[in-house]
Formats: C-alpha cells, sequence, structure tokens
C-alpha cells in the first residue's frame, strides 16, 4: 500500500472514477464535474477561483478512522519485518450541486450508480500519486451514517446542511518506511533496597 499519500490519491481515485463515468453516461449537455473539496469551498460556490462550480458533484472527506478488522493483522506483520502499517477507513460524503433541485438528485443518483456499478478500485483505477503496490485495492461502500451523526458533521461547518450520500473507503492502508524486524526484547528489571520499601 502507499505511503503518506495514499488518502490524498484514495480521493483523487474517486473524483476521477466519478468523472469519467459522468462522460460515459452524458456525453455532450450540461453534466457535473466531480471536485475534491473541503468546507472552506461550500462557502465560496460559484465565485472567481471556487473549486466547486455548478452543476458539480463534491467528494469530502469529513472523517478518517482506523479500521479494526485489519488492524490486528496488520500489527502482526508488522512485527515480523519492522515495518509499520496503519489500515484506515475514509469517511466521505458525495454532494450534489445545481441550480435546480431535480438536477442535484439526478447528479447524485448517477454518482451513487457510478460508485455502485464499479467494484474495489485496483490497478488504473487507483491514482498512481499512491504508488501503490501490484494487488492494492479500496473498496467504496455506502456508509450507515445516522442522521444526528450527518447533522454533526454539517454543524462544525459554516455551510448549510445539504442533501449528501455517505460513503466509506475501506482499507487505505499507509505503511510506514520499512525498518528491521523486531529482534529479542531486552527486560531491565531493578530491585528495591529493603530500606527503599
Amino acid at each position: 500500500m502507499a505511503g503518506y499519500r495514499a488518502l490524498a490519491a484514495v480521493g483523487r481515485s474517486v473524483v476521477d472514477l466519478l468523472n469519467r463515468r459522468f462522460i460515459e453516461e452524458i456525453p455532450v449537455g450540461p453534466r457535473p464535474e466531480a471536485v475534491l473539496a473541503g468546507p472552506v469551498d461550500f462557502d465560496k460556490v460559484d465565485t472567481a477561483g471556487a473549486v466547486i462550480r455548478r452543476p458539480a458533484v463534491t467528494v469530502y472527506c469529513y472523517r478518517l478512522s482506523i479500521d479494526r478488522e485489519t488492524r490486528p493483522s496488520w500489527a502482526a506483520v508488522a512485527a515480523q519485518d519492522g515495518t509499520s502499517r496503519l489500515p484506515l477507513r475514509m469517511h466521505l460524503l458525495i454532494a450534489a450541486w445545481d441550480k435546480f433541485v431535480e438536477s442535484e438528485l439526478e447528479w447524485l443518483g448517477l454518482a451513487t450508480r457510478a460508485l455502485e456499478s464499479t467494484g474495489p478500485l485496483t490497478g488504473p483505477l487507483l491514482h498512481a500519486s499512491g504508488d501503490w503496490e501490484a494487488g492494492d485495492s479500496v473498496q467504496i461502500i455506502p456508509d450507515d451514517l445516522a442522521m444526528d451523526s450527518m447533522s454533526e458533521a454539517f454543524q462544525a461547518m459554516t455551510t448549510d446542511y445539504r442533501l449528501c450520500m455517505p460513503y466509506l473507503a475501506r482499507v487505505v492502508r499507509i505503511d510506514g518506511r520499512p525498518g528491521r524486524a523486531s529482534g529479542e526484547v531486552t527486560v531491565v528489571a531493578t530491585a528495591l533496597s529493603e530500606k527503599a520499601r
């Protein structure tokens, strides 16, 4: 798996996938452009130099978490070869931006169809900036996000609530620098004298 650039590479991979599918589905005419966006971009839609220009579909990573299912096995591998591995989950919000609600719903439908009809991101579907190894893959699946959690995500931003679809990118593994295998562990014990007790 990639090093420290893995998270950005996954974001770019999702954006590239969506844009390819949008062109395939709508070769001519108005179609959205997928962009990787952050909270500051949501307040600058359609302004000079804005990242988000309608029609658009945004991919926003609002949270990272440890993948607890694979963490123990990667820790065991790290103990053998000395290279740390941190398996992460990227929590994404996919939102559509247009002048009309109907169009936003269409773009969300188009984005979800693109993500659902594509299997795990592997090989050429993974952005080259990730320095991926052969066999690396990232699964993009719908996330089960409670309404109160989504409300909390929007309360942390200055933008108004938007209809969006939560997705999960897993497992994004960030590898440490290659190290040396752990050898023997030396235990140092000290005894207290009778007076110190």
